[in-house]
């Protein structure tokens, strides 16, 4: 039985294409190599995902994190770079 996303991520070639070379090339954070996979897991572009369970036992992530990647993804519009890169703070730095 195949999992459904409340916020399912569709890529584009184009995406899918630089989001392979940002895992595999390169010198990039954990993290956002990490999100790149969620995404790419994610992807319905390419046929139906596999279930959630699934896709976080492969990846070695929690549930929660394909949760999160899922709503940043639907939040920034769809635009990858802004997904899987850092978030801007709201607020700057108090100072001491």
């Amino acid at each position: 039985m195949a999992s459904q996303l409340k916020r399912p991520v569709t890529l584009s070639a184009r995406d899918r294409e630089e989001l392979l070379r940002l895992t595999t090339t390169g010198v990039h954070s954990a993290s956002s190599i990490r999100r790149a996979r969620v995404l790419l897991a994610l992807d319905t572009s390419v046929g139906e995902p596999d279930p959630k369970e699934v896709i976080a036992d492969r990846l070695e992530v929690s549930g929660e994190m394909l949760r999160l990647v899922a709503r940043r993804f639907a939040e920034t519009g769809g635009d990858v770079l802004a997904t899987i890169g850092r978030k801007k703070r709201d607020l700057p730095p108090v100072p001491s």
